[in-house]
């Protein structure tokens, strides 16, 4: 984890009022941190501010807001007593000043993209900082609360009636059920949902790992039936499936991916979904395909075997590759071999939670290469635009692929 993702997370806890004392206190020097209010302008930016100044309120009542919030109002006010008998409070003024940040800022940034983006010079808007995704995502329970899984600390333990869920210090979660119980039949479900410029990773009840990439969405039972395991993908993840038996008989593990249904015993894969694209590669053990429409006809994959199944065309495409490409991303890596531009900014945009125009009839650019997903995004288009015969202008948050 980054310095950027570290105070950002720092942050989030503050302010959702679950910040200690001592992470107080340390937010207390880092106001002149550069990095630090960096990572400040991210989170305010994560809350998705309209860009409308009309809907920011004025500024005497956004001042009122900070200075009546109880953070600061209450624990943070002293009262003393001056020598001709009036009081003075004293705030302390890092609380104030971060407050006040998260109202000014999102308001000044809002202004700025309604009024000014396309007025700004090239330079002054290339100059707007955009950094690599992290671990971020949201849960959402059966009862249908949502809980920002960023915000929880390490250890956090969250009671679902039969099942634990914990998140250790590693940021992972688990589920395993409680002591002296035994599993009824009732099925719950959650769903754990990456943004753009998120990843995840979970261990379900069964053992079985899975990392969701960015902008990518599971659901699957809190505890799996003795007689199939079933979860639903949205994107791309990568599974290590936990053998799991029942009576000497053992539970099979499916993955529904729209029009795509996946067997498996007991393996590693990665599925990547993505529009009218499902991508199905196994890195170890064997898995069945098998489809909607009965016209197709079921796959066998064995390991480092790969199936594109394109639903526009209802068509199913085999072959053996080096699934290291595939892979790469939840080994920290972008990796392409002869891969289009198109493909190679989807995964970018994805990634760095930027959009991507075209503005020329972009034919035959290709690339081929491997990079750090955690990479400066201006030298990461640099190494693209060298390596794929292209060239990019960058205004904001907005990256323009020319020839």
């Amino acid at each position: 984890m980054n310095q950027i993702e570290q105070y950002s997370q720092l942050i989030r806890k503050y302010l959702a009022d679950q910040a200690s004392k001592e992470e107080q206190e340390l937010l207390q020097g880092l106001l002149d941190d550069p990095v630090f209010l960096q990572a400040w302008e991210n989170v305010w930016r994560e809350n998705s501010y309209p860009v409308q100044p009309a809907t920011y309120p004025d500024p005497h009542r956004m001042m009122g807001n900070i200075w009546t919030d109880p953070r600061i109002a209450q624990p943070a006010t002293i009262q003393q007593t001056t020598t001709d008998g009036h009081f003075n409070f004293r705030r302390r003024w890092w609380q104030v000043a971060a407050v006040f940040l998260a109202f000014f800022g999102a308001a000044l940034w809002g202004y700025h993209n309604y009024y000014e983006v396309d007025t700004q010079p090239k330079e002054l808007l290339s100059k707007v900082s955009i950094v690599p995704g992290s671990d971020k995502a949201m849960i959402i329970l059966e009862n249908g609360k949502e809980i920002d899984l960023s915000l929880l600390r390490a250890d956090t333990v969250l009671d679902q009636g039969e099942y634990l869920i914990t998140k250790d210090n590693k940021g992972q979660i688990s589920y395993r059920l409680k002591d002296n119980l035994s599993p009824t039949k009732n099925i719950v479900y959650n769903t754990v949902v990456t943004p753009r410029g998120g990843e995840y990773t979970l261990k379900m009840a069964d053992g079985s790992l899975v990392q969701l990439n960015a902008g990518s969405k599971i659901k699957y039972p809190v505890k799996f039936d003795a007689k199939l395991r079933s979860v639903q993908l949205e994107g791309e993840a990568y599974f290590e499936v936990a053998k799991m038996d029942v009576k000497g008989k053992r539970v099979p593990f499916i993955v529904q991916s729209g029009a795509q249904t996946l067997e498996v015993l007991g393996t590693h894969f990665n599925i990547k979904s993505f529009g009218d694209r499902i991508v199905t590669t196994l890195v170890e053990g064997k898995v069945r395909l098998s489809y909607a429409d009965a016209a197709l006809k079921e796959q066998v994959l064995a390991p480092n075997d790969q199936v594109v199944f394109d639903k526009s065309r209802t068509r199913v495409k085999k072959e053996q590759v080096d699934p290291f490409y595939s892979l790469a991303w939840k080994n920290g890596n972008f990796a392409f071999d002869n891969a289009s531009i198109q493909t190679v900014m989807d995964e970018v945009a994805r990634w760095y939670d930027v959009e991507v125009s075209y503005q020329d009839q972009l034919q035959g650019q290709h690339f081929s290469g491997t990079i750090s997903r955690y990479e400066n995004i201006d030298k990461l288009l640099k190494t693209i635009a060298f390596a794929g015969g292209v060239h990019f202008e960058r205004k904001g948050r907005r990256i323009y692929v020319l020839n």
